[in-house]
C-alpha cells in the first residue's frame, strides 16, 4: 500500500485542473489582473486617505457606510431630495428614516444650515451628495457633525478627483463613497467606501464581504465573530473584472478630469452670454470635475417649456436632458414619460410603505414623522424645473475647444430662434 502523501508519500493527482484555464483571458496570465488588497492600497493612497474598501457599485458602498455608522431602525439620515435615487435608497435599505434637506441654489449640494434645523435626537448620520462633480459644503457639514456627534456621509460618486481647499475628497468627511460604473474612474461596475477611520472600515466591511477577507481585515474581537457568515449576510464584494478595469483607470482619471475642466470651464464663460442660460457656479477654493455640465434655463426670459428646449437641443445633435425630473425619460428609444420630479415626490415617499405594514416609516422603533409633502423643499423644487445637462461625451477628451464651439452654437442656434418653438407639442 502507497504511503500517503500527508506524511511524506507521494501524491495521487499529479496533474494541474484545467476546467477554467483555456476560458481565461490573456489578462489573467499577465498578471495585470488586480488584487484586492493592492487596489485597496492604491486607491487610499491616491484619496489620501487611512482605508480604503472595495465594493460591488456605488449604492453598495453608501449601504456599507450606513452600517459603519451603525445607522437602523429609528435612526434618521438627512440626505438632499435633488439628488440619484441611490443617495437615499440606502437609508431605507438599513431600515433608517430618510429626512430630506433643501440644496444651495448655486452648487445644488445640501444647505448646511437647512441641516441644522433638521437634526434631532434620532439624527445618525448626514449623507452629503457631491452632485454633478461640484463637491458639498464638506467643512462647513463636518463641522455640524461633530457638533451634534453624528457621521458625516459624503456620496462623491460623480466627483472623484474633485478638491476642497486643495484636499482630494476621499477624506475630508468621516465616510466617503465612490461609483465606478460611468464614473471619472470608469469601469463597468464597483465602488469604494473610503475612512481614516479603523472602527468605520472594519464596520463597513460587515456589510457584506467574504469571510476570508473579513478575517484578514477585522482586528476588533467583537466584529470578528461575525467573519463566518461574510458580516451581515449580504454580498457587497466587487467584481474582479470591475476592479481590475478600475485599477488602469486610476493611473489616468485626473488627466481624463482635467482634459474635461478646461472645455468645461471654456463652455461656461461663453454660456455666461447667452440669453436665459445660467451655467455651473464653481464654489471658490473648489474643483469641480463635471460629471455632467448643469445649466439653468429660464423659461420666464425664452418663453418656451424647459422641456421643449431640451429637446430642440438633442435635435440639433448635442445630448442634454434633466437629471432630476422626467424630461430625463423623454429622450431614450422606447423611454416613457413618467411622474417624476424631486426624490420626495416620487410615490416611494408619498405612500410611504416601502417594505409593507408602513416600514421604515410607521416602524414601532421611529418616534418622529417625516415631511415629504410638495412644497417642503422650496429651492429644491424650484431647480428641477430649471435645470438641464450636457453629458460626458460631449465634454471629455478627445473632445476640446472645436467641440466645445459646437455645443455652443447649438445652444446659440435655439435660443436665437427660440420663437419659431412657440406651441411646439412633445410627443
Amino acid at each position: 500500500m502507497s504511503k500517503l502523501a500527508l506524511l511524506g508519500g507521494e501524491k495521487a493527482v499529479t496533474t494541474e485542473p484545467h476546467s477554467v484555464g483555456h476560458h481565461r483571458s490573456p489578462m489573467w496570465e499577465s498578471g495585470k489582473a488586480a488584487d484586492w488588497e493592492e487596489f485597496s492600497e492604491a486607491f487610499a493612497a491616491k484619496m489620501q486617505v487611512e482605508y480604503a474598501l472595495p465594493v460591488s457599485s456605488g449604492q453598495v458602498a453608501l449601504n456599507s457606510a450606513l452600517v459603519a455608522a451603525q445607522a437602523g431602525p429609528g435612526d434618521e439620515v438627512i440626505v438632499p431630495s435633488f439628488t440619484w435615487i441611490a443617495s437615499v435608497s440606502c437609508i431605507m435599505h438599513n431600515n433608517a428614516v430618510p429626512i430630506f434637506a433643501d440644496v444651495d441654489p448655486k452648487t445644488y449640494t445640501v444647505d448646511p444650515e437647512d441641516v441644522r434645523r433638521k437634526i434631532t435626537h434620532r439624527t445618525k448620520a448626514i449623507i452629503a451628495v457631491d452632485l454633478y462633480g461640484h463637491p458639498a459644503y464638506l467643512k462647513e457639514l463636518l463641522a455640524i457633525a461633530r457638533e451634534h456627534d453624528i457621521v458625516l456621509i459624503e456620496d462623491s460618486a460623480q466627483a472623484t478627483g474633485a478638491y476642497v481647499d486643495g484636499e482630494i475628497v476621499g477624506g475630508i468627511a468621516d465616510i466617503t463613497c465612490f461609483s465606478f460604473a460611468g464614473k471619472p474612474i470608469a469601469a463597468t461596475s464597483g465602488g469604494v467606501m473610503t475612512t481614516n477611520s479603523r472602527e468605520y472600515y472594519e464596520r463597513g466591511a460587515l456589510g457584506g464581504q467574504h469571510p476570508s477577507t473579513l478575517s484578514k481585515i477585522l482586528t476588533n474581537s467583537d466584529l470578528l465573530k461575525y467573519a463566518s457568515t461574510g458580516g451581515y449576510g449580504d454580498n457587497h464584494r466587487i467584481d474582479r473584472y470591475a476592479m481590475t478595469v478600475a485599477y488602469e483607470a486610476l493611473e489616468t482619471f485626473e488627466e481624463a478630469n482635467d482634459a474635461r475642466i478646461a472645455n468645461c470651464d471654456l463652455l461656461a464663460q461663453e454660456l455666461s452670454k447667452v440669453k436665459g442660460i445660467t451655467p455651473p457656479y464653481v464654489e471658490p477654493g473648489v474643483k469641480h470635475v463635471y460629471h455632467m455640465f448643469s445649466s439653468l434655463y429660464n423659461e420666464e426670459e425664452l418663453g418656451v417649456p424647459r422641456e421643449t428646449f431640451v429637446k430642440a437641443i438633442n435635435a440639433e445633435g448635442v445630448t442634454a436632458l434633466t437629471y432630476v425630473n422626467s424630461a430625463n425619460f423623454l429622450f431614450h428609444p422606447g423611454g416613457k414619460p413618467m411622474p417624476s420630479g424631486p426624490i420626495h415626490h416620487r410615490a416611494v415617499f408619498q405612500e410611504k410603505n416601502v417594505y409593507g405594514h408602513g416600514c421604515p416609516f410607521q416602524c414601532p422603533h421611529y418616534t418622529g414623522e417625516a415631511d415629504y409633502s410638495i412644497g417642503s423643499l422650496p429651492v429644491t423644487e424650484k431647480l428641477v424645473d430649471q435645470e438641464f445637462n450636457f453629458l460626458q461625451p460631449h465634454l471629455s477628451a478627445p473632445n476640446g475647444p472645436d467641440q466645445m464651439e459646437q455645443v455652443l452654437d447649438a445652444v446659440t442656434k435655439v435660443v436665437d430662434n427660440i420663437g419659431d418653438l412657440e406651441g411646439y407639442q412633445i410627443d
